[in-house]
C-alpha cells in the first residue's frame, strides 16, 4: 500500500468534510508565503439552526481494498462559548511493520460562528517528526504559526499574516461546512491555512440518498470535494475521486469517505459514537501565547 495515500487516508477520518487536505509535498524552492496569496472566498456562517456538534468520541475504521489498515477517533466537547476537539489517527500493529503514522490534533473553534480560535497539529510518520501550533487572533486579524521538524536539532520556522479572506482551519471548516445548508449541485469554497500552506477547497453536493448505519436507514448528502494548494508554484495535480457522505439531519454525522488512489480503494468509516469520558486530558497542548519563546517552550 502507497504510504502518502495511507497517511490522507487515516488523517481523513480526523477532519472529515476537508478530508482531502493532507499537506502536499513543497521544498523551499516551490513555496509561496501565505500572505502572498490572493483567493476570494465567502464569509459562511452557521445556516442551520438544528446543527449543533454533538458531544462524544467517534470512533473510525481505515480500509484499503477491504483490508483494515489504521483507526481514527474524533471527541468532540463543549465548553462555554466554544468546542474543543480531539483527534487522532493510528495505523495497527501490522501496518507498522511497513508503514507508522501517529497522528494527533488538538482544535478549539468558536461555538457561534464555528470559526477558528486554536489548533495544535503533532504528527509522527516513520520516523518523520513535526509539530504546528496556530493561534488565531480575531482581535488583529492575523494568524500565526509554528512549525517544529525533527527530535534532534530539530527546525523550527514561524509565520504571521493577516488574510483579506475568511480564513479556517481544517477542522473549523469541517465543522462549518457540516453546519450550512444543502441541496444537491451547491458548491461551498474555504480558504484553509494548516500551519503551513494555504488550500481553495470546493465542495460539492452531487446526490442525495439514504444510507442503513446502526439498523436505521439516515439520509445523506454525497460531498464531492476538489483541493488546490495555494502555497506552491508547482503544477495543479488532479484530485482523484473522493466522496464524502454526510448525514442530512440535526447530527450532520460523518458515515463514510471513499477515495479512489492508483491502486485501489480507501474508506474510512464511522463504527461507533459514545458518550464522552469523565476526566479525559487533551491529547497535546496547545501554544497559547503569540509570545515566541513561551510558544516554543510549549511545543517542547
Amino acid at each position: 500500500m502507497n504510504r502518502r495515500h495511507l497517511s490522507r487516508a487515516a488523517i481523513a477520518g480526523l477532519v472529515a468534510l476537508t478530508s482531502v487536505t493532507a499537506p502536499m509535498t513543497t521544498n523551499a524552492d516551490d513555496y509561496i508565503a501565505p500572505d502572498l496569496v490572493k483567493v476570494s472566498t465567502p464569509l459562511y456562517r452557521p445556516a442551520s439552526a438544528k446543527f449543533k456538534p454533538r458531544p462524544g468520541v467517534y470512533e473510525y475504521s481505515v480500509g484499503w481494498e477491504g483490508i483494515s489498515a489504521a483507526s481514527c477517533s474524533l471527541t468532540v466537547r463543549e465548553e462555554p462559548g466554544r468546542y474543543v476537539i480531539d483527534a487522532a489517527a493510528r495505523t495497527y500493529s501490522g501496518v507498522d511493520l511497513l508503514y507508522k503514522l501517529r497522528y494527533e490534533a488538538h482544535g478549539v473553534i468558536d461555538a457561534e460562528d464555528l470559526s477558528s480560535i486554536r489548533l495544535a497539529i503533532d504528527h509522527r510518520e516513520n520516523s518523520r517528526h513535526k509539530m504546528i501550533n496556530v493561534t488565531f487572533r480575531p482581535e488583529t486579524g492575523s494568524i500565526f504559526a509554528i512549525r517544529q521538524t525533527g527530535d534532534i536539532n530539530p527546525s523550527q520556522k514561524e509565520v504571521e499574516f493577516s488574510p483579506k479572506n475568511p480564513t479556517l482551519d481544517p477542522i473549523a471548516a469541517a465543522f462549518l461546512a457540516r453546519s450550512l445548508d444543502w441541496k444537491v449541485g451547491d458548491t461551498k469554497h474555504f480558504d484553509v491555512f494548516n500551519g503551513k500552506s494555504r488550500y481553495f477547497i470546493s465542495l460539492t453536493a452531487v446526490d442525495r440518498r439514504t444510507m442503513r448505519f446502526q439498523g436505521r436507514e439516515r439520509p445523506v448528502f454525497v460531498i464531492s470535494p476538489q483541493v488546490r494548494n495555494l502555497t506552491t508554484t508547482k503544477p495543479r495535480s488532479k484530485l482523484r475521486q473522493a466522496y464524502i457522505f454526510v448525514t442530512d439531519d440535526e447530527d450532520r454525522d460523518i458515515l463514510r469517505i471513499e477515495s479512489s488512489v492508483f491502486i485501489g480503494s480507501v474508506s474510512v468509516d464511522l463504527e461507533s459514537v459514545s458518550p464522552l469520558p469523565q476526566d479525559r486530558e487533551p491529547l497535546i497542548t496547545i501554544a497559547q501565547s503569540g509570545n515566541s519563546d513561551e510558544a516554543r517552550a510549549q511545543m517542547r
